[in-house]
This record gives C-alpha cells, sequence and structure tokens, in this order.
C-alpha cells in the first residue's frame, strides 16, 4: 500500500511540476461513439507496457453473481483491456472501482489462490477461456499484444451495504499489477465511461 501511495505522490508531483505530459487515464469524452481510446501508462510502466486500451463493451452476457463466478440471471458488464507487453510480464491481480460521492465499490480478481479478494468477484477471460487461479506468481502474458475480457457483475444490497446498477456516464477504474521476468512489480491505473 506504500508503494502505491508513493508512486501516486511521484506522478502528482511530476504532474503539478509541469515535468509530465502523461495521462493516465482512459476517460472517453464522446457518448455518441463507444470507441477505444489508448491511454498511456504511468511513468513507472512505460517501459513494459507500450500500449494499453481499456473500454467497456456492453450489458448483455451473464457470467458471474456478486458472490462467485456462477450465473444469476443478470447480465453483467463485459469489458475490454489491451496490453502491448516490451517484455515477458505476469499478471498478479486486477481490480476494477467505481466511486462517486463517497460510494465506493470494488471487484477484484486474484492470481494467487491463498490471497483473498476484497469485494466482489471479477471474471477474466483470455481468448475466450475464463482464467482461474493459480499456484504461481501470475498469468503469464508473453511480449505482444494480450487482449482480456473483463465481466463484473451488478450488486444488490451485498455484505448489507454494496449497491450499484450500471448507468451511462459512470467511469470505471482498473488497477492491475504485474510482474516482469527480472522480478520487478510494476503497476498501471485507467479509466473508462460506461456507455449503454
Amino acid at each position: 500500500m506504500r508503494k502505491v501511495l508513493g508512486t501516486l505522490l511521484f506522478v502528482a508531483l511530476l504532474i503539478t511540476s509541469g515535468c509530465s505530459t502523461k495521462s493516465a487515464s482512459n476517460v472517453q469524452t464522446n457518448t455518441s461513439q463507444p470507441s477505444p481510446v489508448p491511454s498511456a501508462p504511468q511513468a513507472q510502466s512505460a517501459n513494459v507496457i507500450s500500449q494499453l486500451t481499456f473500454r467497456w463493451i456492453d450489458l448483455k452476457t451473464d457470467i458471474l453473481n456478486p458472490k462467485g463466478l456462477t450465473t444469476d440471471g443478470n447480465p453483467d458488464g463485459h469489458f475490454h483491456l489491451t496490453m502491448a507487453f516490451a517484455e515477458a510480464t505476469k499478471i498478479k491481480y486486477i481490480i476494477m472501482r467505481y466511486t462517486e460521492f463517497g460510494e465506493h465499490i470494488q471487484w477484484a480478481w486474484e492470481y494467487n489462490t491463498t490471497v483473498p479478494i476484497v469485494g466482489s468477484p471479477l471474471a477474466v477471460f483470455n481468448n475466450g477461456t475464463l482464467v482461474s487461479s493459480g499456484t504461481d506468481k501470475g498469468l503469464a502474458c508473453p511480449v505482444g499484444d494480450t487482449d482480456l475480457d473483463l465481466y463484473i457483475p451488478e450488486l444488490n444490497n451485498e455484505n448489507g451495504r454494496d449497491t450499484f446498477k450500471f448507468e451511462s456516464g459512470q467511469n470505471i477504474t482498473i488497477q492491475m499489477k504485474y510482474i516482469t521476468k527480472a522480478g520487478q512489480e510494476k503497476e498501471f491505473d485507467s479509466t473508462t465511461v460506461i456507455q449503454l
């Protein structure tokens, strides 16, 4: 957590001092046509991820429920993540968040089976196959493009407090931590807009 906060403070310092022109978000402003908008990764991971696109797809498919990877009859939010890796990496975890007016909702996917997720589950598909948790350091990603389809469920008073329905204009943020072949842990954050 200290590493994440330190990184965020460093990026904020660079931006406020005028030394950085990179943006860590991918907010779409054109609501008439859902198209991918590439975003620049944070400075610490620019040498590993050369390109990234995070975008909303639709609300049509039932993949999971707020408590696990079984269907519940309700469509789930479908997102697409494309990354171009400059070296072989392994994805350790992915977290998606919705935060507005003090409300904070989180969905998570953790590759390590011994680490409990905080929030509701997130389903990750690679080439149409559900990615299950494993026992090594993470989901292997080769040099070049990696495409992931991500699904998150709506929440209906889960845990007696979490309520969330997809609506146009909502911002969903993604945070992904990965480890390089050299053993360096890095992460990126990006945001997309829901367009129903």
